[in-house]
């Protein structure tokens, strides 16, 4: 009795092992490549799949955009940070989707010299209270500096993650010398709308070059720190319409959530979502274009960019649906 009590516990802990060792040798391998396809395209040595352009197609628009341009111009990114998330976060949009920017700057309260990318410092301190004061604070030194050298100017958090070729898609048909502007279009209390902030919103040569002349006019007043809303109240004074940045079949290509709460099931969806959204909801399309909130909602930012680029780059359907299984597995914060 006693011998066969003693041989069922290492059994039984062989079992476990051998369950804990496929379970991570799985997760490794997805891991491993989703690195390798994301090296790829970093590299440009596949092409992206041809379906990621064709599900763009032809946007429908209020704005009536160009017809597809071989150029879509050049396309500056700053990224909105702070001391305390520069290298926790921002690092990692430097070793992946930032680069395939023509310019990418980084934007904080102090400069730091070691930091991978160029840090810009504004003259405005940290916290959600003067969020708004440090995004006119940007918006003025891109003016002074940047204008000539940029046709687009996408902002981005840091725990933003931009699929940067599908934005290139979608701004060859717009002018950046007509006002307009972009991004994840709200309906409340802007009667055009306006673009949240948090999954990224893109001006135009045009729009930067009015905005900042407002403010120096006094023309848009701050009466919230809600930078999003504020910036969507100027921008529609100014007369700079709000364009409808969803595909072809009408699905969202920027989103201001997780992928695992927009993709699992209609319960990981915060109460107000359905009620900011100025269009109907949709599935998320495959020419999505930014995804927001990669730090909150799972431990590794690394992890996520890499399920990223897998989900949304991948050639093959079957992948991506198997790693929707994995994603909608994962502990959401």
């Amino acid at each position: 009795m006693r011998m066969s009590k003693s041989t069922s516990k290492p059994s039984r802990l062989l079992d476990f092992t051998f369950c804990a060792g496929f379970v991570l040798g799985f997760c490794l391998c997805f891991m491993a490549i989703a690195y390798y396809r994301a090296y790829q395209i970093s590299q440009e040595t596949v092409p992206l799949p041809s379906r990621t352009s064709s599900l763009l197609g032809e946007l429908p628009s209020v704005l009536s955009p160009l017809p597809p341009s071989p150029s879509s111009g050049r396309l500056l990114c700053w990224v909105l940070t702070s001391p305390q998330t520069l290298w926790t976060r921002a690092k990692h949009i430097v070793n992946t989707w930032g680069p395939r920017c023509d310019t990418l700057l980084f934007m904080s309260s102090k400069p730091d010299l070691l930091f991978p990318g160029t840090v810009l410092a504004l003259a405005t301190e940290e916290g959600r209270a003067n969020l708004y004061n440090k995004t006119m604070a940007a918006f003025n030194l891109l003016h002074d500096s940047y204008l000539d050298k940029a046709d687009w100017f996408l902002k981005a958090d840091d725990d933003t993650y931009v699929i940067v070729e599908n934005l290139r898609l979608l701004l060859s048909r717009f002018s950046p010398d007509q006002p307009v502007y972009l991004g994840r279009r709200f309906r409340r209390f802007v009667p055009q709308g306006y673009m949240s902030g948090g999954a990224g919103y893109v001006l135009s040569r045009e729009s930067v070059s009015r905005y900042v002349r407002a403010l120096h006019h006094g023309t848009c007043s701050q009466s919230t720190s809600a930078e999003d809303l504020l910036l969507g109240f100027c921008l529609q004074k100014l007369g700079v319409p709000a364009g409808d940045s969803r595909d072809l079949q009408h699905r969202e290509t920027f989103h201001p959530l997780w992928l695992g709460k927009l993709l699992c099931t209609e319960d990981t969806l915060p109460k107000w979502f359905h009620q900011y959204n100025y269009y109907p909801s949709k599935v998320v399309s495959r020419s999505t274009l930014s995804v927001e909130h990669i730090s909150n909602d799972l431990p590794s930012v690394p992890l996520s960019f890499l399920l990223i680029c897998f989900f949304f780059l991948s050639p093959s359907l079957s992948g991506s649906r198997l790693l929707l299984q994995f994603i909608c597995i994962l502990p959401l914060r």
